[in-house]
């Protein structure tokens, strides 16, 4: 009788294991693609002459909630403030099925913003925040750390959310 509650313990858990580890992976970014992300975004921090961001698995954790989320909805929207106290964030959706390199894509794109991009105060008319928003966001100078996450939804897209802390885009302030 031991030997069978031992048995199923263990079968429970080893179906709880690949549960979890199922779950996290839809959520998280692989390695390759993470490193990939932060490194656009340091390189385009670089260029402006602001400090490297370190990586944030809590604020991961945040972003792959608000990401589960908006694919459940199948839907993108930003999260209201007091969901994410303290936090920035951008969001990219695409339907391309390359799950495997989507957070570069969504850095990537947020960083090609700055095209649209002249140096000014955030709101002062000088720019479209709409068009520039995820790219002062990943160069504000007071922000340190980063977090990403992605969920897929029932229809295929797949929604990128990045965390950042300190949150940045203050008005009237520039972003480095």
């Amino acid at each position: 009788m031991n030997k069978l509650v031992f048995i199923l313990s263990i079968s429970a858990l080893i179906n709880c294991s690949k549960e979890n580890s199922e779950n996290s992976t839809e959520y998280t970014l692989l390695a390759e693609d993470k490193a990939a992300a932060l490194k656009i975004h340091n390189d385009a921090r670089s260029d402006v002459g602001v400090g490297v961001l370190q990586w944030s698995d809590e604020l991961a954790a945040d972003a792959a909630l608000w990401a589960k989320n908006m694919a459940g909805k199948n839907r993108m929207y930003h999260s209201e403030n007091d969901q994410r106290t303290g936090q920035g964030e951008n969001l990219y959706m695409t339907t391309a099925t390359d799950k495997e390199s989507s957070g570069r894509a969504a850095a990537q794109a947020w960083y090609e913003e700055i095209k649209d991009y002249t140096y000014s105060p955030i709101g002062s008319g000088q720019n479209n925040f709409g068009a520039i928003g995820h790219y002062t966001q990943m160069i504000w100078k007071t922000s340190t750390h980063v977090g990403m996450a992605l969920a897929v939804s029932e229809s295929g897209a797949t929604y990128v959310v990045a965390r950042y802390s300190p949150p940045g885009n203050f008005m009237g302030q520039t972003p480095y």
